[in-house]
Parts: structure tokens; C-alpha cells; sequence
């Protein structure tokens, strides 16, 4: 018995030691070390294209690379920060060649604290080297093997360790730097790595700040920044040998403030200090353990770009599991907006925490969350994907998380309905915003890329617009092809024309590019041609459409009510398409245009609601601040329903200079005061209460927008697009002079009568004063009550061809 008894109690003891030997080999390793990656006095500083590439004349700090070894028997990883304003391409191949072996490159995470007065001269780009200074071998070489020093450094130094996490909250370091009061990310989010002690090894802080706050006098001084403060101040707090780190966060239009009112180097002292103090007290909360690290990496392709001369097609995405915290590290500068996003998802998939850590790995500039894909700031002109990046993000992170269901790809939307109709085709899409872009896009994708093609791309390479600043004086001097440059500005100058318009349209127009096979501002600069055509230096751009446009109101217009008659003229043959669109929400509408213009010249609505433009050049010249006239009546076609709503939100549109919109359809009227009172006559005294109601009543107005915004009101029951009484424009005269003349005589103007005027070539006229001429597209009858939408494209012969009839209804979604 006794004997069985000790060698259960052997047995027992063995299983013991070896749960412990099997712990200690999964049990957590780190190791934390640092090496001066300072460069000499003359080398070219980056961050400021003020400097012009010249060289530091001083050196206030020390900059660093600091590492951080990280194994938990199943995970291994080297995450290095470095006083540098990015990590680019160039760098990291060359430090992922000297890296140590131990760990698999794709383990390796580089970032850069974004300091603004660190090393340049490591980007061999032209283009971008005004900002880094000259290409400079030797200076990439020396910081490569200082990022090479330290990882080795933090490899032999590593010992047995714990993990912790835990945040702070700040609300008076950082503040929003485009938005007076915008938001801003109120975390700092620190790591805490000790020994078997309990003294910590690594003390890592991530915080959304630019560290912009050295200038005048001392803007060519190498320095850290705040940075450099906040490492000796919470170094000399933690005592020993720990290393602190800082992982710049979503920092694209965050600054620091001036909490104790400081300046000069006073105040980049201040900063680094108070930060440091604080992440000491959140530091000295946290307990560590032996937390499952889980690292996940991918190389996506990036959207399609405009600037694809200037970044690269794919990049590198880390996902850091540290047991409950998510680390997501950003190959560029993500505005804060980004890392709320993927901050809230995190959480709603079962993580404690979550730190966004930008400038991470590659440097492929600004992300801007697509409400700010419109607004000419800094970080916009920076951001060369489109306004769909915060969703790209979300979605390439969920990839890699572990916790929670990924979120599924968008499924590629079903077909649109083509049916070809005389002269022309009829497409019909449904569903959501974008689902309705991208079933456009895919069935005149041709088309599309045609057009983009011979009106924007052609035109730009042949010279039409060319800047005329000494920059690009200066590229063309040197002989490259700027045209790819210019393609990019272009699109940057026609970016403030999506201001206003809703995220649907973004939406819509991502999934025609999508489609398409185009970038978004590629797409954009196609729905902007008649804009940019109106501009004196845009030669050989699109013209924007002259028209004829009337009414015929109430009595004048029969049994109908309500009637509109409109021809479009365009400079160039198109492909003509009535497309009837059906969204997921809002009223369904039918747009008469081409395959490629997502906006509406001529289009109705479901409840009646007729919209047209005219461009009137006597009125000016399109501003390029706001949206296009034609997305502006797209957005008001899905939004509203009755006239007078229509019309009062045009009216806030004062940057509409150059056009005509005529606009027609119902309101509820309730009859005038004396009706009511006749009415009431003869009743008992019971009944006298009783009123008439309101009646769904028809009307029209032409919104003129020129140097002030003016109603006109029909005359006796008729609305001319252009009074030609005060038309400026000769052909204008000639125009509407002869729909008055077909008119004058007719007490009832139908819509038989609208579709013979419509067709009317007077001879002896010039051609582009007759109202069906040779660039005449398109022409319309809209009857708003009944819901039907008449429409003819040029036959054969160049006359107008058969009208088709297509209802306006909703329908199945």
C-alpha cells in the first residue's frame, strides 16, 4: 500500500513538473532596446516642404529606433518605433534585410512617431523629395542598421516577462485641426511590459497627435519633438532599464494644444513631459500576465488611385492581439475619424481595448472619412483612394481579427435591365446607393472609360490645362511626363464640387467607378467636364448643355395640368440612355442622359417632380466650390416631393451661377378664404365648420442663378426656360422668340403640340438657334400627373426619332 501510494505521489509530481516545463516553454519572453539613429549636421529633414530640402544646422535631441521583442512560444515579433516623420518603402526592404532571422519578416512592424524634425533623404521619389530633401545612400543605409541594432539589442536582451494593457482618458492634449470643436480621439492607450521582478522592461504608449510644434528659428534642428520629452520624463519615472515606446495614432487632423501655455521649446518640453507623467499613473494600474499574443498580416491591394506614379498598387496591413487589446496598424496618416470606426467595430466583436497605430510599414499619405472627401483641406488633397477608405479599412482589418464574425465583402450587386428602345437604351437599377452606381457602371463600362478617355485624358496629354506655377514649369524643364501629375491636380481641383452632396451619391458614384474599372476621382472629373469646361483655361473639355426648355400650366396645358417640354443639346454624339432608378430609399426617378453622367440635366420623380437645367453663359461662370448643378437636381429628385420644397432648396444654392433650372410640379393649396366662406353659406349651423380641402395643385418656375438668385413665375399659363424679351445671347432670342411664336395662338398646348415644337428646324437660321438642331440629343415630354416621361432620340436622318413612354413609379425596390 505504501509503495502504490508513492508512486502515485511520483506520479502525481512528475505530471506537475512537466505542466511547468510546459508552461515555461509557452511562458512569455521580451526583450526592449534602443539605438541612436541620429544623422550627421547638413542632412535634408522631413516633414516640410517650407525647408526645400535643405539640411539641419543643429541638433536639440537625439532621435531613436526603439524595440520591443515580443514571444509567447506560438508568436514571435520585433515592433519598433522610430523618431522619423514616415517609414517608407526604401527603409523598410533595407531593415527587413538586416533583421535578424529569429523573426519572420512579416513579423516585423515598423512606425515612425511622425516628428517633423527628423531624418530625410531616404525617398527616392522626385516628386516627393521637396519635402525629404535629395536621395542620400548613405543616410538610409545608417538608419537602417540603427533599426537593425536595436532589434538585435532586444533579442539578446530578452528574459521572462508579463503583458498588460490599460487606457487613460485626455481631453485637453489634442484637438482637432481642420474643425473648430471636431472630434478627436480622447484615448491614450498604454502597454506595460515587466520582468520577472515586476520591473518593466518596455513602457508603450499610443496617442493621436501630430508632433508639429518646433518652427521659425528652429525648424532645421534635429529633434524628437514632444516625443523625445515624453521618452526621458516617463524613463526617469519608471526607473531601471525600461524603454518607452510611442505609437503615433490616427493622427491626420490632430495636434497638441498648449496645456501650460508655453512656446518655443518650452512648450515641446511641456507636452512630452505631461504626457509622460500621465502614462506613468495609467502605467502603474495595470496588471501584467501571460496574455496569448496573436499577430495577423496582409499585402491587399489598394483601390484604384489617380496617383498611382506616386504610390504603390498594394501595401502591408498588421493586426496585434495582446489576449484582449487590438492593435491595427495603418500604412499611412488615417484622420481620427478612421480609428474611431475601427475602434467601435473592434469593440462590438468582443475586444477589450483597441489602438490604432498609424504610420505604420509604408507611407501611402492621408485616409479621410468620405464626409471629408469633398472639403479642400490638406489632408484631402493627401488622400489618393477615394472617399471609401474608412469603409476599406474596416472591412481589411475584420479580415484579420479573430474575435467575433468578420464582416462579409459587399456582394456584387445583381444587373441592371437594358432594354433598347428607338434611338436609344433603357436602363433600370435598384437597390442601394451603391449597388445602383455599380449596376450603371457595369453595363456602360465601355462607354465610360471612353469617355474618360478621349474628354479628360487625351485632352490633358495634348496640353489643354496646364498649370501655370513655376513647379511644374520646372518638372516640364526637366523633361518627365507631368501629364500623370496633372491628371491628379486636376482631380484635386474639382474635389470641392462634392461639398454637399449626400453620402448616397458618394456611394453611388464609387459603385459606377468601382464598375467602371475607374477611380473615383477619375469618374468624378468625367461628372465635372462641364464644369470644367466653363473655366477660360480648360481648352477642349466639354461644353456645358445648351437647351430649350417650356411649360404649360393649369388650363394651358389641357386635361394634364401640368406639362414640360425639354431638348438637350450636347457638342458630342453620346450613347443615349433613359436610366429609371429605384434606391433603397427616396423616391424613384427617371434621369434622360448618358451612360457615364451620373447627375440629372432632365429628369422627373415619382411624385411628379420635374427638374431641368439650361447653362446660361451670360450669368457667369460655374463656381467649382459646390456641387454640380445636375447632382444637385439628382439629390432633390430622390429627396423630395413637392414643388415648393424643391424650389426653397434651390434657392439655398447660390453657387449654381451660370444656369437655368427649370422646375415644375405639385403642391397642396387649400382654396382662398372666400371659397371656403361660399362654401359654408346654406350649411345648418351644425355643418358650418366644414372647410374645402386642399388640393394637389400644379405649377412651374425657372430658378435663375447669376450674380443673385431670381424665381420667374409663368406668364398666363406658359414658362419659357429664357425670357427672349431680355436673353443677352442672340441665339437665345432666336430660340425661345420661335417656341413663343409656335405657342402664341394655341389657348392648349399638349403634349402633341410640345413634341411637334420640340422637333421644329426653322430654315434659314443658324443651326444652334433652332430649337432641334444638330447637337440636339434628346427630347422630352414630361406629363407629371399621370407619371409618364415621353421620350425621342435623333432617328437616322437626324430628325427626332419615335417616342418612347416610360412610366415613373417605384415599384419593387
Amino acid at each position: 500500500m505504501r509503495n502504490r501510494l508513492g508512486l502515485m505521489g511520483f506520479i502525481v509530481l512528475f505530471a506537475a513538473m512537466q505542466a511547468c516545463i510546459a508552461g515555461r516553454s509557452h511562458a512569455l519572453e521580451a526583450g526592449a532596446a534602443k539605438a541612436d539613429i541620429t544623422p550627421p549636421i547638413g542632412t535634408p529633414l522631413n516633414g516640410y516642404g517650407s525647408r526645400m530640402g535643405r539640411g539641419a544646422t543643429s541638433v536639440h535631441d537625439p532621435l531613436w529606433a526603439r524595440c520591443l521583442y515580443l514571444n509567447d512560444g506560438e508568436t514571435s515579433l520585433f515592433l519598433i518605433n522610430a523618431d522619423l516623420c514616415i517609414i517608407n518603402r526604401e527603409l523598410r526592404e533595407r531593415v527587413l534585410e538586416l533583421a535578424p532571422q529569429e523573426v519572420k519578416p512579416e513579423n516585423i512592424i515598423l512606425t515612425a512617431t511622425h516628428t517633423h524634425s527628423g531624418t530625410g533623404a531616404m525617398v527616392k521619389q522626385l516628386v516627393f523629395r521637396s519635402v525629404s530633401g535629395r536621395f542620400i545612400p548613405e543616410v538610409l543605409e545608417q538608419t537602417a542598421q540603427g533599426f537593425a541594432t536595436a532589434m538585435r539589442e532586444a533579442y539578446a536582451g530578452r528574459k521572462r516577462a508579463a503583458i498588460g494593457f490599460g487606457t487613460g482618458n485626455q481631453q485637453d492634449f489634442t484637438s482637432n485641426r481642420r474643425e473648430n470643436g471636431g472630434p478627436i480621439d480622447p484615448q491614450i492607450g498604454v502597454i506595460r511590459v515587466d520582468d520577472a521582478d515586476g520591473s518593466p522592461i518596455a513602457i508603450v504608449t499610443n496617442l493621436a497627435a501630430h508632433p508639429t510644434t518646433v518652427h521659425d528659428d528652429d525648424l532645421y534642428a534635429i529633434s524628437a519633438e514632444f516625443p523625445g520629452y515624453y521618452y526621458e520624463t516617463l524613463e526617469k519615472l519608471a526607473g531601471g532599464h525600461c524603454v518607452a515606446m510611442f505609437l503615433n495614432g490616427a493622427e491626420g487632423n490632430q495636434r497638441p494644444t498648449n496645456p501650460e501655455n508655453k512656446s518655443h521649446w518650452g512648450r515641446v518640453e511641456s507636452l512630452g513631459r505631461i504626457l509622460g507623467e500621465r502614462v506613468k499613473a495609467i502605467a502603474d494600474t495595470i496588471t501584467c500576465g501571460d496574455h496569448k499574443l496573436h499577430l495577423a498580416c496582409s499585402t491587399p491591394d489598394m483601390p484604384l488611385s489617380l496617383a498611382s506614379t506616386l504610390v504603390f498598387p498594394s501595401t502591408i496591413l498588421h493586426a496585434l492581439e495582446i489576449g484582449d487589446l487590438l492593435m491595427t496598424f495603418l500604412p499611412g496618416e488615417p484622420c481620427v475619424e478612421i480609428g474611431l470606426e475601427l475602434r467601435k467595430r473592434a469593440l462590438a466583436r468582443g475586444y477589450a481595448a483597441q489602438f490604432t497605430v498609424g504610420l505604420s510599414n509604408d507611407h501611402l499619405m492621408y485616409f479621410v472619412p468620405p464626409e471629408y472627401y469633398g472639403r479642400l483641406y490638406y489632408e484631402t488633397a493627401s488622400n489618393f483612394y477615394g472617399p471609401g477608405m474608412m469603409e476599406w479599412f474596416c472591412l481589411e482589418f475584420s479580415k484579420l481579427m479573430t474575435k467575433g464574425e468578420p464582416e462579409p465583402d459587399r456582394p456584387i450587386p445583381g444587373p441592371s435591365i437594358l432594354t433598347e428602345v428607338s434611338g436609344g437604351v433603357h436602363c433600370t437599377v435598384s437597390g442601394d446607393a451603391y449597388s445602383m452606381g455599380y449596376q450603371r457602371g457595369a453595363a456602360f463600362k465601355d462607354e465610360i472609360g471612353d469617355r474618360y478617355r478621349t474628354r479628360i485624358v487625351v485632352p490633358m496629354e495634348e496640353g489643354h490645362f496646364k498649370p501655370r506655377s513655376d513647379v511644374w514649369k520646372y518638372l516640364q524643364a526637366a523633361h518627365l511626363d507631368v501629364s500623370p501629375l496633372l491628371l491628379f491636380a486636376m482631380a484635386m481641383g474639382v474635389r470641392p464640387l462634392l461639398q454637399g452632396l449626400s453620402m448616397d451619391t458618394l456611394e453611388e458614384l464609387r459603385g459606377m467607378a468601382d464598375a467602371a474599372g475607374l477611380p473615383f476621382d477619375a469618374l468624378w472629373m468625367l461628372q465635372c467636364a462641364s464644369i470644367i469646361g466653363a473655366q477660360p483655361t480648360a481648352d477642349g473639355f466639354y461644353r456645358a448643355p445648351l437647351c430649350t426648355m417650356f411649360a404649360a400650366i393649369g388650363e394651358r396645358a389641357g386635361a394634364s395640368e401640368l406639362l414640360v417640354a425639354r431638348n438637350l443639346d450636347w457638342d458630342d454624339p453620346e450613347t443615349a440612355v433613359i436610366v429609371e432608378a429605384k434606391p433603397a430609399s427616396g423616391h424613384a426617378f427617371v434621369q434622360i442622359g448618358f451612360p457615364w453622367n451620373a447627375g440629372v440635366f432632365t429628369g422627373m420623380n415619382e411624385a411628379g417632380l420635374v427638374l431641368c437645367a439650361e447653362r446660361v453663359e451670360s450669368l457667369g461662370i460655374p463656381t467649382i466650390d459646390a456641387a454640380p448643378v445636375e447632382f444637385v437636381l439628382r439629390e432633390i429628385l430622390q429627396k423630395e416631393e413637392n414643388l415648393s420644397a424643391a424650389v426653397s432648396r434651390l434657392q439655398g444654392y447660390a453657387t449654381l451661377r451660370g444656369y437655368h433650372v427649370l422646375a415644375a410640379g405639385f403642391d397642396m393649396k387649400s382654396p382662398p378664404p372666400e371659397e371656403n366662406e361660399k362654401e359654408a353659406k346654406g350649411r345648418t349651423r351644425k355643418r358650418t365648420s366644414l372647410r374645402i380641402p386642399a388640393q394637389k395643385t400644379g405649377d412651374a418656375c425657372v430658378i435663375e442663378f447669376g450674380a443673385r438668385v431670381n424665381v420667374r413665375r409663368p406668364d398666363k399659363g406658359i414658362l419659357l426656360g429664357v425670357d427672349p424679351a431680355s436673353a443677352p445671347e442672340e441665339n437665345d432670342r432666336i430660340r425661345y422668340g420661335r417656341v413663343a411664336e409656335l405657342i402664341a395662338g394655341e389657348h392648349i398646348v399638349g403634349a402633341g403640340k410640345m413634341k411637334t415644337i420640340l422637333g421644329d428646324h426653322e430654315t434659314g437660321k443658324p443651326d444652334p438657334a433652332c430649337i432641334w438642331n444638330r447637337n440636339t440629343r434628346q427630347s422630352v415630354v414630361f406629363d407629371p400627373a399621370a407619371g409618364i416621361v415621353h421620350v425621342a432620340f435623333p432617328g437616322d436622318d437626324g430628325a427626332p426619332g419615335d417616342y418612347t413612354t416610360v412610366s415613373v413609379k417605384g415599384g419593387d425596390r
